[in-house]
């Protein structure tokens, strides 16, 4: 009998809405990547304001372009900011290759029988050759020896020269997953093109490209990568000139036991020891040194290094024993994040708070000055204020270090004592453009934000050059599939002419985007911290932060305020500037240089706010030029895209398609309401097509719901008209009368 009423009674049915609600996507989430004091590296971290940009970033220094972006963008409105610490990688692909290294200290304390402790004399990187060695005598046995190797990857051309190659022919190539690099053969380079010799084409190549080389062994061109390890790769990626030279499509490889013999770390050192002579264990030391330990302990326990040893670990040959007791290290003390600050830091242990002799307390000092205290610790794993528990704690833990129980024979408690962190670097030596840009398999520079959903802006502070300009545009339009707009920053020192050659020539950025823009001049702040920035009042910084959180600022200023521009003198106010990098930037003349090149200037003038005077995107003859309006479409997109997923797998029916036409129109409405569209009248603003005529039964047959959607954003007023003229009415009333 089911579906059948039995009896009499008020039956409820809950039907499905014929129009969804659609949410609004959020439109000024922020994502910067750059340099901090400290952090975690190759992370997004949300922070809501600048005091906890502090506290998870630390502050000032020579190089945070970053903290003064954040600073800039929470002081003008921003809410939201998503911060990437990067550093130097030697394989952008690679996170674990970052270079930044943890300051370190130990805390030692009475063991029992201690083992030989060889110590490192050198820091990683370690510069090694292939068949490089530790040669080891181990508790009197023979030496054995842990032997490092690396090799190239190489591929050679299909066949010797001379190769008939053209005048404007190409090569592209990717070299140990770096950057395509493109490689133009020009007739000029040639004594006969058509009859290239493998020397001159050799010599071409070398010319361009960087981290390998090209030989010609046997008359045949030969590609290698400058690294020697796993982490070697030659590609041939295509290019017209492949057709005549013939290298292999796949790519090449090289081999051995590290990833790059010329940069050898430290856990490396330790997986091929170890595997090679397992009496011993590798640990690591202070600032990226290790030290060997001999498995055994006591005093039958002994290591000493052979000469034979490669010298760039810097291990003596000394006999090195162990004994029956003694003084050990127990915990280790490290910055929580990689880098220099916590040079700074001091490990300061003192007798336990609540007089109990088998626990401790434990003091984080910063120049002198007591941070935190952690008391009544205890080496018990099972305690409740077991050392690594408390002080590691993600949320109540410490902000400056982290600890290591080295796990001593009877878990001894440290007496008082003091220790200095030492040996943390930032990583900063090297550092280019990549690790900026960063890598998708490794999930470093902007790719670090993928992972970050309501991502809508990207800014790189300070780091204003052609190829992180171009990357940031392409991430935010290719890898974010639009749904990213880029804040880009001038380089330093730009007269008006030198950025409009910046924009149109050396980056030729311009017309290149409709999900970018950039802004011009550098901007005066006041400066936060005279220790780092020296004694001038005024500091210049890139406006990209501060621009960004004028963004933000007008997007929640009122419902619809993405559809505002983020210009003139009251929407376009930035809060904290002080003045401009060049004074060009005051005048008329000088802007309307710049302006056409659709570069947005900053200025002011007498009784004006200091504003951004521009509203433009890169790219003027794309569907929405303006920065506002591409923005606001951004926003609708993504709103609609999630608005939407009802109806994904559900059946393809008219009144599915009628319930999808009736929620975009819904949702349509209420943004011409917040001023979305040129007109008030819907007929005008806006006009949903999800007709039989865009979704004809082949359409239908392969799974597809075509929903089209026409917007008639607005367009601001950039120009503003008065037409004067003399007051002739009274004269011409006179003559009429006659």
């Amino acid at each position: 009998m089911s579906g059948q009423l039995l009896s009499s009674k008020i039956v409820i049915v809950e039907e499905e809405p014929k129009v969804r609600g659609i949410p609004s996507v959020p439109t000024s989430v922020a994502g910067a990547v750059g340099l901090t004091e400290r952090g975690p590296i190759g992370e997004a971290v949300l922070c809501s304001s600048f005091d906890e940009f502090q506290t998870k970033f630390g502050g000032f220094t020579p190089d945070s372009d970053l903290a003064l972006a954040a600073m800039g963008f929470f002081e003008n409105g921003g809410s939201q900011l998503w911060v990437v610490r990067t550093t130097h990688y030697t394989d952008v692909a690679d996170p674990a290759s970052a270079t930044a290294v943890r300051a370190a200290a130990f805390l030692v304390a009475g063991s029992g029988p201690t083992p030989g402790v060889l110590l490192g004399g050198a820091a990683a990187p370690f510069v090694l050759r292939d068949g490089d060695m530790i040669r080891l005598a181990v508790d009197g046995a023979p030496e054995a020896d842990a032997v490092f190797n690396g090799s190239a990857a190489a591929m050679a051309a299909a066949g010797a020269g001379p190769y008939a190659l053209a005048d404007g022919m190409d090569l592209t190539l990717r070299i140990d997953n770096g950057l395509e690099q493109t490689v133009l053969f020009s007739s000029a380079d040639f004594a006969d093109i058509a009859n290239a010799t493998a020397a001159e084409v050799a010599a071409a190549i070398n010319a361009v490209i960087v981290g390998g080389r090209a030989t010609t062994p046997g008359g045949i061109v030969r590609l290698a990568s400058d690294t020697e390890g796993t982490a070697s790769r030659v590609q041939v990626t295509g290019g017209s000139a492949n057709a005549v030279l013939a290298f292999p499509g796949a790519a090449a490889v090289g081999g051995g036991n590290v990833a790059n013999l010329r940069a050898v770390e430290v856990a490396e050192v330790k997986a091929v020891v170890e595997a090679a002579i397992p009496t011993v264990e590798v640990h690591a030391g202070i600032g990226s040194t290790f030290e060997i330990r001999t498995v055994a302990t006591g005093p039958a326990a002994s290591v000493r290094a052979d000469v034979a040893t490669a010298a760039a670990f810097a291990l003596d040959n000394a006999l090195h024993t162990g004994s029956a007791s003694g003084s050990a290290n127990a915990v280790r003390v490290e910055g929580k994040d990689p880098g220099a600050y916590a040079n700074r830091i001091e490990a300061e242990v003192r007798a336990a708070t609540n007089g109990d002799p088998g626990r401790f307390d434990l003091l984080i000092v910063e120049d002198g000055a007591y941070r935190e205290t952690f008391s009544n610790l205890s080496m018990n794993a099972d305690d409740a204020r077991y050392v690594e528990r408390v002080v590691n704690d993600l949320r109540t833990g410490s902000i400056y270090v982290r600890v290591i129980d080295q796990l001593l024979t009877g878990a001894p408690v440290p007496p008082p004592q003091s220790a200095a962190l030492a040996g943390g670097n930032d990583g900063v030596v090297g550092i280019d453009d990549n690790d900026f840009i960063g890598s998708e398999a490794g999930k470093t520079g902007l790719h670090a934000l993928d992972q970050v959903q309501d991502l809508s802006l990207l800014l790189v502070p300070g780091r204003a050059t052609p190829a992180v300009h171009n990357a940031m545009v392409r991430y935010c339009e290719v890898d974010r599939d639009g749904s990213v707009f880029a804040v880009l920053d001038p380089p330093a020192n730009q007269s008006a002419t030198d950025i409009v050659t910046y924009v149109t020539t050396t980056a030729a950025l311009e017309n290149l985007s409709e999900f970018a823009a950039i802004y011009w001049p550098r901007v005066k702040v006041l400066n936060p911290q005279k220790s780092v920035f020296g004694s001038a009042e005024q500091i210049v910084v890139p406006p990209s932060g501060v621009v960004a959180g004028v963004f933000s600022r007008t997007d929640s200023a009122r419902p619809g305020g993405v559809y505002d521009p983020p210009a003139g003198i009251d929407a376009g106010r930035m809060f904290g500037v002080l003045g401009f990098e060049t004074d060009e930037a005051l005048e008329e003349r000088k802007r309307d240089l710049v302006y056409p090149h659709r570069i947005n200037p900053l200025t002011t003038g007498p009784g004006l706010p200091r504003y951004i005077d521009g509203s433009r995107t890169l790219k003027g003859d794309g569907n929405f030029p303006y920065v506002a309006e591409r923005r606001g479409v951004i926003f609708i997109e993504r709103s609609l895209k999630q608005g939407l997923e009802f109806a994904r797998h559900k059946n393809n029916t008219e009144g599915l398609r009628a319930q999808v036409r009736r929620t975009i129109t819904a949702f349509l409405l209420a943004q011409m309401n917040n001023g979305a569209f040129r007109s008030r009248e819907p007929a005008k603003a806006f006009f949903v097509d999800v007709s039989e005529q865009l979704n004809t039964p082949t359409v239908i047959f392969a799974g597809k719901l075509i929903a089209r959607v026409g917007l008639a954003t607005n367009k601001p007023a950039e120009f503003i008209i008065l037409r004067i003229s003399q007051d002739t009415r009274a004269l011409e009333e006179s003559l009429a009368q006659g």
